[in-house]
Parts: structure tokens; sequence; C-alpha cells
């Protein structure tokens, strides 16, 4: 019986890069507090905790086609509203807050 040889993880686990191809991967820091249009996002476990979940997030900042990650938070907020995208937004994180939100 020939035996199929077996990938490692790293080889299968989805690249952010892949998710929303053609678009600037950027760091959700540099976009903090600036007016945003966010078209799509997927949920992704996560590779950190066991049974979490993180986001990536296909979007229009300035003019240029972004995708960038956030947390549970963000992704909590934007499966309330998939129906209704795109929609314009801005990311915050609150002072003193560990996580960031769509306002």
């Amino acid at each position: 019986m020939e035996q199929k040889e077996i990938p490692n993880y790293s080889e299968v686990k989805p690249k952010i890069e892949q998710i929303f191809p053609d678009t600037e991967k950027i760091q959700l820091v540099t976009i903090l507090n600036k007016p945003l249009i966010i078209y799509d996002f997927k949920a992704l476990p996560s590779s950190l905790a066991i049974g979490r979940e993180f986001v990536v997030i296909l979007a229009d900042c300035e003019g240029r086609r972004v995708s960038f990650s956030s947390g549970e938070i963000v992704l909590k907020q934007l499966n309330e509203i998939k129906e209704k995208l795109p929609v314009k937004t801005i990311i915050t994180r609150e002072k003193g807050k560990r996580y960031y939100t769509l306002k």
C-alpha cells in the first residue's frame, strides 16, 4: 500500500495573505481611528487559543484596498451586521482596554 506524504500544519494552515489576495496586508494599529469601508470578513480559528477565533477583514482605508486581522469583539460586531456590508466605520481602542471595537 502506497503511503501518502502527510503535510506539516504550516503547509495547510490558511495564510492571511491568501484570504483576500490582491490587497495590502497591514497592521490594525496603523488604521486605528481612521475612516474605513468594510466590504467583507472571514473568521478563522486562533492558533494561539484553542476554541477561539479571530477575523480577517477586507476594507478600504484612504483609497487603499487593505486586509488586516482583529479579535473576537470585532468579529462579533461584524457577524451582527454581515448582511448589511459594506459599511463605513472606524476601529477604536478605548484607553485602558485590551480590545478593539467598531464605532
